[in-house]
Order: structure tokens, then sequence, then C-alpha cells
């Protein structure tokens, strides 16, 4: 049985780990710059404001499709909050009553130094 002429061998796991964070840290960086050329380019635009106050429009008029969106946006959110609220209430009240006694300080200590 013939033998492998050429032995691969991985690099060990730290330049490994470092090659792979460096290039993500790269990616992240250019996709961060590409952002935001991308915000300047839009906002720098002359219709800019014609269209963000058209859409704003569409959100404000009651009975459309956004507004309704919109509604149920602020109702999803406000439910979390108040489920969020209401768990967290029930969560102390039962630490509370399954405590026991409450936790005393301790006593000072006369040591002689």
């Amino acid at each position: 049985m013939p033998t492998a002429r050429f032995v691969v061998i991985s690099a060990p796991l730290e330049e490994r780990m470092a090659a792979s964070l460096t290039s993500q840290l790269q990616e992240a960086v250019s996709k961060a710059v590409r952002f935001k050329s991308d915000v300047n380019t839009t906002f720098h635009r002359d219709d800019f404001n014609e269209k963000a106050s058209g859409a704003l429009s569409h959100v404000i008029r009651p009975g459309g499709l956004p507004f309704m969106i919109f509604l149920l946006l602020v109702a999803v959110l406000s439910l979390r909050e108040l489920l969020l609220r209401l768990e967290t209430r029930r969560i102390l009240n039962y630490h509370k009553l399954h405590s026991g006694t409450p936790v005393q300080p301790p006593a000072d200590d006369k040591h002689e130094d």
C-alpha cells in the first residue's frame, strides 16, 4: 500500500481561531462601511424629504393598511411589556413567599487586633 507523499497537518487551534476572528472582523467592518455609505447616499438624495413625508402620511391616515399594521405593532409591543411586568411581579412574589425568614446582616464582631 503506497504512503501519501504529503501529509496535511492542521494549524493549531489558536491560529485558526485568530484567522477566523480576523476574517469575521474584516467582514463586519466592511459591512458597516457599506451601510454607512448607503445611509449617507439615501439622506443626501433630493427627493428623500418628499418620500419620507409621503410614507408618514400613509401611516398616519386612518383606515389604511399601513395604519392598521402600525396599530398592531403598538398593541403587540404593549402586550409584551404588560406580560413581562406581570411575570416579573409573579416571580418576585413567589420568591418573597418562599424565602422564609429575611436575611439578617452579621453582628459586629469585636476582635482585638
